[in-house]
């Protein structure tokens, strides 16, 4: 479900089961990854993230996200963790049945 989204799309959290406390905290995504993905970026010192994951996630920023790792300001999060804050993202078959009515 990559496609709904791209970076610097505003979204929000709405499920984790590693860290439950980020469910309902808006972000913005930063970069789509794919597990063993490494992403060189600057964020409060760091340099770099490394997705060490079993799924492709996005990375995401925002000023109350806490990582798997404890690290705060940025984490990555599924895609079908997440909802989107703008845009038109009803689902296709819904969009049909509208045109129909």
């Amino acid at each position: 479900m990559n496609n709904q989204f791209k970076p610097g799309d505003l979204a929000l959290i709405i499920s984790s089961i590693k860290r439950p406390e980020n469910v309902g905290k808006a972000c913005e995504l930063v970069a789509f990854m794919v597990p063993g993905e490494r992403l060189l970026f600057e964020f409060d010192g760091r340099k770099a993230i490394k997705h060490i994951g079993a799924n492709p996630a996005w990375l995401v920023a925002g000023d109350d996200v806490i990582g798997s790792g404890g690290e705060v300001g940025f984490a990555l999060v599924r895609p079908d963790n997440l909802m989107p804050l703008r845009g038109d993202f009803a689902p296709e078959q819904q969009k049909a049945m509208e045109r129909i009515a």
